[in-house]
């Protein structure tokens, strides 16, 4: 067998296949925000299909970050890439996603406050 001893490229090491983790992400999962059953593109979420979906993409200098996070179907995501959001953005669906969030104080979390950070996030990315 023969080893291969070229370092490893950081892309590998900082964006893992698994998918990213965040608060947002985990607070869904266990259920702490069980109001919210729509992802951003208007699809049903599930505990099998939510992935975090980067407004801003990592690619294009986006953060793992409240105000560049939105809870998405896994394959929509995956289809987006770093394809401009403008591309994807439904606002109907947007509103609605949105509107799930209104009144949320979890620890840690303020749905009245993501929602505006989200807000100005879209406007940035599609010059609304």
């Amino acid at each position: 067998m023969k080893i291969i001893k070229e370092p490893i490229p950081d892309v590998l090491i900082y964006r893992p296949s698994f998918g990213y983790s965040h608060a947002l992400k985990t607070a869904w999962k266990k259920g702490q925000i069980p109001q919210v059953k729509k992802g951003f593109y208007g699809e049903k979420l599930t505990k099998k299909n939510v992935s975090l979906e980067h407004l801003k993409p990592i690619s294009q200098g986006g953060k793992t970050q409240w105000q560049n996070l939105v809870l998405a179907d896994n394959k929509i995501n995956n289809a987006r890439g770093d394809k401009p959001l403008s591309e994807y953005i439904n606002y109907k669906a947007m509103g609605e996603y949105l509107e799930q969030f209104k009144n949320i104080k979890i620890k840690g979390f303020d749905g009245n406050r993501y929602i505006a950070m989200i807000l100005e996030t879209v406007g940035g990315l599609i010059n609304v």
